[in-house]
């Protein structure tokens, strides 16, 4: 390979698709640009320094990735070899905390922000481009490189840049692809549509390794069948290995679902789960919409924030007693954002009261109906009462939804997750059965209906953690996602020795659970775990790695691309069709890529489900666009502005004439 040609892989171990730092012992993935940012000490490039790396190798390293000899000598020159180390491992604090003039020179901060507002407005740039990871590098690297950096011209993007990119990417998914001979994968697909009507079937891989974009397509309404769909995804599984593919999660329409049993048919080792994200998703719709008392309490949540930000003066004040705490704004159809914005009041009651008393509120010049309706709310103690039951019983589902709306292998947890939760919420109906009887009746018939499947309870059944844990009881549920692995996944010569260790495995035999195994429990993710202490027992060591392996959902399918940007792209760039595929690939290969190597050794941990999981904040776009720069006064959404939905009627954000902005956080 040519890239193992660069001089830094001298300081390196190449461990099969990751690779070992001599001096720091530090294991990470990716090529010679990540291990020279590594040796370099520069934070920011989703690798992290080394604190071990000789002096030299530093200045080399540095040098490398375009540093300047400046900043070198001024370390060296220093007579006191701590503070020269010191120097040089601070160079990467200087590069991400340039100061206003080094980025600026003669101009003030407002006048580059000015220039951002104009190149996002002018270009139709998501606004959301300014926190994503590769925007903030690369303004890191030009306030570094300074005022002489000149940008690359349009042939050098074409010729030398991406075609280098789609390089390292290849290598990105070779290497990912290699790890479904351990690990295999998950098919998710889903589908979107643009205002326009046109439809774009997707289809992506997850393995903890990460996630591989393989295939869209532009298809016609009409053409969506049944059979159209399994044959796609059957081509695809057959493309990359049918040995490779464990899991499907497919999009949650009557065809998707009839397309994944057809499958299961042709490919009867694999097993398809329904997205457990969407389906408690549905669930936590059904609690907030059919609820009364539920519904009432949200209705009148809503009318507050509503009024806060009704205008800067009343926002304003709002904040003054608030400390500037905000209130979450609710967005229609992401139902957790409910619990968020129920919680963001709770927060701040004391503070709403007391702005309620104070001579500022009373002189305010408003409608005096509104106000008054404002007021009543928030001085009546059994909304704020109401306010703290719905939240408990929001939260274990909540909980439960941060667990699988992510880029983890959480398989083997989502069954135990889901009893904490139906335990929580059979207390309150036991509590009380005349109030919570309906919530208890939507829990029960969704959680047998939609969201578990026997492989759930099987996986975390495999969970050794969970397995040697005092809060460990051996369900039916278990034993039926056992007896469903034999049946389904496991080879007719296999299965006698599959369930003798399953036995040896359940018993916790001594030679399993040596003092190393004991230990990992507490260290790694129970994948990990099987492969490293689960040699003794080969057969179960391979499929529960496999099952282990698996997410609970598909919102990664959702998360990087829809139809109105696939065509925005291809518009902008005038792309032939061959160069938009290759475009689309690219990019999304390396936004997976830049978001799995920055979060990779959070797969090889485990999973606390009693740590909370914080949801980040939801606007709804439908209702205003909030200005951070200014006084934040809601603003209406202009009539030329199209709310865009998925295929399931999820709301993802506005189409503004050319471009998808404000697109919303998936939950």
């Amino acid at each position: 390979m040519v890239r193992k040609k660069d001089r830094f892989w001298s300081y390196v171990e190449d461990l099969d698709g990751h690779f070992k730092c001599n001096f720091c012992q530090h294991n990470f993935a990716g090529g010679a640009s990540r291990i020279k940012y590594h040796l370099a000490g520069v934070k920011g490039n989703n690798v992290d320094i080394c604190t071990s790396v000789p002096e030299d190798v530093q200045k080399e390293a540095y040098l490398a990735v375009g540093g300047t000899n400046k900043k070198l000598k001024s370390a060296s020159s220093s007579s006191n070899a701590k503070e020269s180390k010191n120097t040089l491992c601070s160079i990467s604090k200087d590069m991400c905390h340039a100061t206003n003039s080094e980025m600026c020179g003669k101009k003030d901060k407002n006048a580059v922000d000015k220039l951002l507002a104009q190149l996002v407005t002018v270009n139709n740039i998501s606004f959301d481009v300014v926190q994503t990871t590769s925007f903030i590098r690369f303004v890191q690297g030009v306030a570094e490189y300074g005022p002489d950096y000149k940008l690359p011209s349009y042939l050098t993007f074409q010729r030398k840049l991406i075609p280098d990119l789609k390089v390292e990417v290849e290598e990105y998914i070779r290497n990912v692809k290699k790890s479904w001979l351990v690990s295999g994968c998950t098919l998710m697909s889903n589908i979107w549509s643009d205002v326009e009507h046109r439809a774009f079937i997707n289809i992506i891989a997850y393995s903890p390794s990460g996630v591989i974009f393989l295939k869209s397509l532009e298809v016609s309404r009409d053409k969506i069948t049944t059979l159209y769909i399994k044959d796609i995804i059957s081509s695809v599984i057959e493309e990359i290995g049918s040995d490779n593919v464990v899991q499907l999660i497919t999009d949650n329409t009557t065809n998707f679902e009839s397309a994944g049993d057809m499958l299961i048919s042709k490919y009867p080792w694999l097993y398809k789960t329904q997205c457990a994200a969407y389906s408690i998703r549905l669930l936590l719709k059904e609690i907030c919409k059919e609820v009364d008392w539920v519904q009432k309490i949200i209705i009148d949540a809503k009318s507050i924030v509503s009024y806060m930000y009704k205008d800067g003066i009343i926002l304003s004040l709002m904040r003054e007693y608030t400390n500037h705490k905000e209130l979450k704004h609710p967005c229609k159809r992401r139902f957790s954002s409910n619990f968020l914005m129920l919680r963001s009041i709770l927060n701040v009651q004391d503070e709403l009261q007391l702005l309620l008393v104070s001579s500022k509120w009373k002189n305010l010049n408003h409608n005096e109906k509104d106000i008054a309706k404002v007021a009543s709310i928030i001085q009546s103690a059994e909304f704020w009462s109401q306010v703290k039951e719905v939240l408990l019983v929001l939260e274990p589902l909540v909980r439960v939804l941060r667990l699988v709306d992510n880029d983890l292998s959480t398989a083997g947890y989502f069954y135990e997750a889901m009893e904490m939760a139906k335990e929580t919420m059979k207390q309150q109906y036991d509590s009380n059965q005349d109030k919570y009887m309906q919530i208890w009746k939507l829990f029960s018939c969704r959680y047998t209906e939609n969201i578990m499947h026997p492989i759930h309870a099987a996986a975390t059944f495999l969970n050794p953690a969970y397995l040697c844990s005092e809060k460990f009881i051996e369900s039916q549920e278990m034993k039926d996602g056992i007896s469903f692995i034999l049946e389904n996944l496991v080879a007719i010569e296999e299965r006698e020795d599959f369930m003798k260790e399953v036995q040896l495995y359940r018993n916790k035999v001594q030679s399993l659970f040596t003092i190393t195994a004991k230990t990992m429990l507490k260290t790694s993710h129970p994948r990990i775990w099987w492969d490293f202490c689960g040699d003794r027992l080969p057969i179960l060591q391979k499929y529960a790695i496999r099952i282990l392996s698996q997410p609970g959902s598909s919102t990664l399918s959702k998360g990087y691309w829809n139809a109105s940007e696939l065509a925005q792209t291809k518009k902008t760039n005038m792309l032939t069709s061959e160069m938009l595929d290759n475009m689309v690939n690219v990019r999304l290969n390396s936004m997976m890529m830049e978001k799995f190597n920055t979060g990779e050794s959070r797969n090889l941990e485990p999973i606390d489900l009693y740590k909370p999981y914080e949801l980040p904040e939801y606007v709804d776009h439908e209702q205003f666009l909030v200005d951070d720069a200014l006084s934040r006064v809601v603003e209406k959404v202009t009539k030329n502005q199209v709310i865009l939905h998925d295929a399931s009627d999820e709301f993802v954000g506005i189409w503004c004439g050319t471009v998808a902005v404000g697109i919303c956080g998936a939950a």
